[in-house]
């Protein structure tokens, strides 16, 4: 307790004598350039370049459905730029900094700038205190879907950047113990607007084990969030949900392979499937289970093609006990029983340029009702081809 207060004190009481030359920066970025077909209406995000799964069916006055249609569409909005700051030594800690933005805001235009990072590192000796805006623990920089397309295994992987107060602990070279307080910001949960975790007045807090060895990695995270219901009044109702993950990936001589397990309630935040229910036992707010795994290989060819697969499921699992869904507070209105996508891909590196193509079958279950326990029941299966064309340009 005592080292974990000298890292506040740290950050709150150094000096602003330090000069220009205590610092150096490094600016960093790439220019992405995306061309897509989808042969179905689909549910998409940031401009179209977080792609989840296929609309439901959506009938006309003619019978047809509205849904079913091709779109093209070219874009360069993810293209992104940064600055990454090593500061100087102040009162026995090492310092450094981030600071990243990009196009991908609200909208679907290519003028919407929105800050990715904004935090500040203090480290010393066997423990470090990351405070800013950086990625969800269930984001692990060191495991993630490397798709062609910006979604990064979205929604079978977790997406998502929140205000955060994160403690590494170092204990020893293979081994990495990390604690989170974090709050929502810019990656909310659907339907609680913008004071969810504020009016909750409790932080998510979540826990979270590295290990590596050799050619081995591996990570386990849990973690648990309340936020308060909208429009329940001065003293509003709570809905409390979990979240864990279990991933691993090995480095082969020729490729690597990746997996990982989510499962967790309530996620909608993290861009994955989730939701909240009423009991119908006392009229409590529950929230809606999920779980999702996901597995990508790829060749470790760092120059020339290399190719690689990702495929993904995830099911809408309801609740422990019986609830009617509260379509407002949950993603596609809960109505999404299940999305299951294959995506071969095939890029061309060229130092510190590539080229990538990626075909990607996704298919959602969507229902028309629900079973007791907020299932979706009655359901169709609808299916989208994407077929997606990148550049990127990275200094």
């Amino acid at each position: 307790m005592k080292k974990f207060l000298l890292f506040f004190v740290a950050g709150l009481t150094v000096g602003a004598s330090v000069s220009a030359q205590d610092f150096k920066v490094d600016f960093h970025g790439y220019v992405g350039v995306d061309a897509a077909v989808n042969t179905r209406g689909s549910v998409e995000a940031r401009n179209r370049h977080i792609y989840l799964y296929p609309k439901n069916e959506e009938p006309g006055d003619a019978g047809e459905d509205l849904n079913d249609y091709r779109q093209f569409d070219v874009d360069a909005s993810h293209s992104r730029f940064g600055l990454h700051v090593s500061g100087p030594e102040l009162k026995g800690f090492q310092t450094s900094a981030l600071i990243e933005g990009d196009f991908l805001g609200k909208g679907n235009g290519d003028n919407n700038f929105r800050l990715r990072h904004a935090f500040v590192k203090f480290a010393k000796e066997t423990w470090s205190l990351t405070i800013g805006q950086t990625w969800h623990p269930l984001f692990l920089t060191e495991n993630f879907p490397h798709t062609v397309n910006t979604n990064a295994g979205a929604p079978f992987h977790p997406l998502n950047r929140t205000p955060q107060i994160r403690l590494t602990f170092n204990a020893s070279e293979s081994t990495q113990l990390l604690f989170f307080l974090l709050e929502q910001n810019n990656f909310r949960t659907s339907g609680f607007g913008s004071d969810g975790t504020e009016r909750a007045l409790l932080p998510e807090m979540d826990a979270q084990l590295k290990w590596k060895s050799g050619g081995a990695w591996a990570a386990m995270t849990a973690g648990f969030k309340t936020l308060a219901v909208p429009n329940t009044g001065t003293s509003p109702e709570k809905v409390s949900s979990y979240h864990m993950n279990a991933s691993f990936k090995y480095k082969f001589p020729k490729f690597t392979f990746k997996m990982e397990g989510v499962y967790g309630s309530n996620m909608s935040e993290l861009v994955m499937l989730g939701g909240v229910g009423q009991s119908v036992a006392d009229d409590d707010y529950v929230a809606l289970e999920t779980g999702s795994v996901w597995t990508d290989i790829h060749s470790n060819k760092s120059d020339g093609l290399q190719p690689g697969l990702f495929a993904g499921y995830t099911a809408n699992m309801g609740a422990p006990e019986e609830v009617v869904v509260n379509s407002d507070l949950s993603l596609s209105e809960g109505k999404v029983a299940s999305v299951l996508a294959i995506a071969p891909r095939l890029k061309y590196i060229m130092g510190k340029a590539w080229i990538g193509a990626e075909w990607m079958m996704t298919r959602a279950e969507w229902g028309s009702d629900f079973d007791n326990y907020g299932v979706p029941a009655d359901t169709e299966n609808f299916v989208n081809h994407r077929l997606l064309l990148s550049l990127r340009y990275n200094f």
